[in-house]
């Protein structure tokens, strides 16, 4: 489809390609005027479950095309949070940071240095497992990661740092900690920060 000036505006020249339910041109994709009509007299369904229903076969239409305004215009921009300015934190959970980082097992980090950038404490993973703590870490690569931990040792000494960083001490980042294993009989282990 061409472009010409026309009264100091340019408009678009010649006839869109209709091709399954879209219609192209240089410039654009857009949803078919049948579609379109459907979509904006489907909106005014009462039943909430049918409407979310339909509305998100509509948006694979919509965002396939050019069509974000048409998605705002007939939905009101329905489902769209971060366009009503609320944005989420992916780093967070019930309230407490959760480090958006790759997580690693415990056991992949034992009797390897690593550096301890930060914590979180009271990280509720379901009702069985509650009152974890969150520890942020970097490896030798300068690689972020985070592990989780109920070990009674290591919370205790997370806690003791904290409250020296609240009189005023800077204690985080803490290179060069390396976690052990450590048995203490029955066949029962528990992880520790090495002394």
């Amino acid at each position: 489809m061409a472009r010409k000036r026309d009264a100091g505006r340019e408009v678009e020249v010649g006839r869109r390609i209709d091709f399954l339910g879209y219609q192209f041109s240089r410039e654009r994709v857009l949803l078919r005027k049948s579609i379109k009509k459907k979509f904006a007299k489907k909106t005014k369904i009462r039943n909430p479950e049918r409407r979310r229903q339909v509305l998100a076969s509509y948006w694979g239409w919509c965002k396939w095309g050019n069509c974000r305004h048409l998605w705002n215009v007939i939905t009101k921009n329905d489902m769209s949070f971060a366009d009503k300015g609320i944005k989420g934190e992916s780093g967070y959970r019930n309230g407490k940071r959760f480090f958006n980082v790759p997580s690693k097992a415990i056991m992949e980090i034992v009797n390897v240095p690593i550096t301890v950038v930060d914590f979180e404490a009271g990280i509720d993973i379901d009702s069985e497992r509650k009152d974890r703590y969150s520890v942020l870490c970097k490896d030798a690569d300068g690689n972020e990661f985070k592990f989780l931990t109920s070990s009674g040792n290591i919370k205790y000494v997370l806690d003791q740092a904290r409250e020296q960083e609240k009189k005023g001490t800077k204690i985080f980042p803490v290179d060069n900690v390396v976690v052990k294993r450590k048995s203490y009989g029955d066949g029962k282990y528990m992880y520790i920060f090495d002394e």
